[in-house]
């Protein structure tokens, strides 16, 4: 009921707007921050900081920048640091794709935002800038600069699947400007790589669209997530909410939450096997185990929610619902709160067993959906086990994939999506063919084998 509130009243911030802007300009309001910050400034000379201690006594003046194809920066506005870190600034109206700095006397870069538009007539509230604004800044920037030609980059996608636990890593243990600017690129590129392996998956599905078009849609969720960030609310509660309306964006775009769900397994395997290719060195071990728990953070969000979806849509009893949305709530607490990638792939280990019943198939939110008994349990148990072979080959095919798109010093983003697609969807297919298997449970059968793919395959760990 609270995240269902938060959402409405950010909803109602977007749509009525936070004021009444100024002729073709709008203002832009926001805040530096000491906030989620592990590193003093200028630690690392030349190198744009991630925010952190200091931050706001070093800042001197903030600016806004619009974002050329190839990454560099226009600046459209300035303005000078107010007291306690406010700035306001009058920007642009019906700009997209801007970034938000942060600078210190001297010119140099101390912390930096992502701001997706500036609608016309209307304030806009920006998310205030922090060590994890920093670098999702960083990002961004970096996969604007290394995209092809072809490629087209969803600025919101990036807020999603970076988050402060890896802003705290980014920086530890690089020692000089070149490995922090080379572990910006591995994240870059592991984003690159997810948002095409999604979009595979979406064609694969019969879903045409593109990262504008998602971007487009997800305008408001983004808002709403700055304003909500800004605001101070329960951020647990604000980022469920913004998940929620990406999906809801999604689905707009002829998506359903399934699908979705089976794109962003796609797009996770593809972001973890970039991410452990590209950050091979023992001193990058803290940001790859964080950029684990964070692609797990957002594919437990989308597995949770599918499976939900699928039992409702398949005529699921209230209690197997329940039981389900328990199941999946358990998940994001333990993703959640995992301090390690293996912690989190034990979480989803869990989140299997609770749905397919690996261990106890009639207790299972998929026994139970079923009505599975001592006289057909056998049946189940069958189709469990070859799911559970399926979800083996799987792994197998996706470090394949790995291995011949992706090195220490490169990916080749369009075949690592392409392959990583083609081994989700030939796993789909032995997957649903247990749906003749499952054929004694009558109407149940499809939307079962649908539950089982949402359990089975999900966060693939691979070597």
């Amino acid at each position: 009921m609270k995240t269902t509130t938060l959402r409405n009243l950010w909803a109602a911030l977007v749509v009525l707007g936070l004021g009444t802007g100024c002729g073709n300009t709008v203002q832009v309001k926001g805040r530096v921050t000491d906030g989620e910050g592990t590193q003093p400034q200028a630690i690392l000379a030349g190198a744009a900081s991630l925010g952190g201690s200091g931050t706001v006594a070093a800042t001197t003046q903030v600016r806004a920048s619009s974002v050329g194809p190839d990454g560099t920066l226009t600046v459209l506005a300035e303005g000078k640091l107010e007291a306690r870190g406010y700035y306001t600034l009058d920007v642009p109206a019906g700009e997209e794709r801007l970034v938000l700095e942060a600078v210190d006397a001297s010119g140099q870069v101390v912390a930096s935002a992502l701001l997706e538009a500036t609608a016309e007539g209307k304030d806009v509230v920006a998310a205030p800038m922090d060590s994890e604004t920093s670098l999702e800044a960083e990002v961004f920037l970096r996969m604007m600069a290394d995209k092809s030609q072809a490629e087209t980059v969803d600025m919101v996608d990036v807020r999603a699947r970076i988050n402060a636990n890896m802003a705290a890593a980014a920086r530890q243990g690089a020692s000089t400007t070149d490995a922090f600017r080379s572990r910006v690129r591995a994240l870059a590129d592991a984003v690159r790589a997810a948002q095409q392996a999604e979009l595979e998956m979406y064609a694969k599905a019969g879903v045409q669209t593109s990262q504008t078009a998602l971007f487009e849609q997800e305008l408001a969720a983004a808002a709403a997530l700055s304003a909500g960030l800004e605001g101070g609310g329960p951020v647990n509660e604000i980022y469920d909410a913004f998940h929620a309306e990406l999906r809801a964006a999604a689905e707009r775009l002829g998506a359903k939450v399934e699908q979705q769900a089976q794109a962003e397994r796609a797009a996770s395997a593809s972001f973890r096997a970039t991410v452990k290719a590209r950050l091979s060195a023992e001193d990058a071990r803290p940001l790859v185990d964080a950029a684990l728990r964070a692609s797990a953070g957002v594919e437990a969000r989308a597995s949770g929610a599918a499976l939900s979806a699928l039992l409702s849509a398949g005529g699921a009893a209230d209690d197997v619902k329940q039981q389900a949305v328990t199941a999946s709530t358990t998940l994001r607490t333990q993703v959640r709160a995992s301090t390690s990638a293996a912690m989190a792939a034990n979480a989803f280990a869990s989140f299997e067993s609770s749905v397919s019943g690996s261990a106890d198939l009639q207790a299972s939110v998929l026994g139970r959906y079923l009505g599975v008994n001592a006289s057909n349990q056998l049946t189940l148990g069958l189709a469990v086990q070859a799911t559970v072979t399926a979800a083996a080959v799987l792994d197998t095919t996706l470090d394949a994939a790995s291995s011949s798109a992706v090195s220490a010093d490169a990916v080749n983003v369009s075949l690592l999506a392409t392959k990583t697609a083609e081994a989700y969807q030939a796993y789909a297919t032995a997957v649903r063919a247990q749906a003749t298997a499952l054929s004694v449970f009558g109407a149940k059968a499809t939307p079962a084998v649908e539950v089982l793919l949402v359990a089975e395959g999900s966060f693939q760990m691979g070597q």
